[in-house]
């Protein structure tokens, strides 16, 4: 019910409310955190808009070779050349030459990976009685963002900032539905 009432309240009346609690450092923290994650969804949600517009214009005009069968984009950390070849280093007895790097992130693409889903064992983290499902609210449907071993790595792995506060409250704050788990962990 008090995330209901939450979520149906404004932005202004947000602001009312620090104005008519500002006396109460507890209220005014929860209220700027309720606006801070209004904020931040917000300017997620336009990045991702665009995000996939991008993309599907990027592909959409693309030609399909034949032997292309899938790909497979990531966000990682690669070595980016800043000059000319100045270092001699031998590889497996062949000497060539290096330029120096630096270390930048950015989009890395691979064309038909092969992705091993099953490593032995489970490949799962077992549970623990702090384990948790996440849910956000999503107009009237309830959207499953995971299974956690905790409040504190659900906050991790959703990218909050816990700082002082409980990492349940942290979560209720920023609108998720939380419940007891017992089974295969996410993360």
């Amino acid at each position: 019910m008090q995330d209901e009432l939450i979520n149906a309240m404004s932005d202004e009346d947000i602001v009312e409310m620090k104005t008519k609690y500002a006396d109460n450092a507890s209220v005014i923290l929860l209220l700027d955190g309720i606006l801070e994650s209004r904020a931040r969804e917000a300017v997620e949600a336009k990045a991702k808009k665009q995000f996939e517009a991008g993309i599907t214009k990027l592909f959409g005009k693309l030609p399909h070779p034949e032997d292309v069968h899938n790909v497979y984009v990531r966000w990682g950390e690669v070595d980016i050349p800043t000059g000319e070849p100045d270092e001699e280093v031998v590889i497996d007895g062949v000497p060539e030459m290096r330029a120096p790097t630096t270390k930048e992130y950015q989009w890395v693409v691979q064309v038909n990976k092969s992705i091993n889903i099953n490593r032995g064992g489970s490949g799962k983290a077992s549970t623990s009685k702090r384990a948790i499902k996440v849910f956000k609210r999503n107009g009237t449907q309830l959207e499953d963002k995971g299974n956690y071993a905790s409040a504190t790595k659900a906050c991790e792995a959703l990218g909050l900032t816990i700082g002082g506060d409980s990492a349940t409250r942290v979560l209720a704050r920023d609108g998720y539905i939380v419940e007891p788990f017992t089974g295969e962990l996410d993360s």
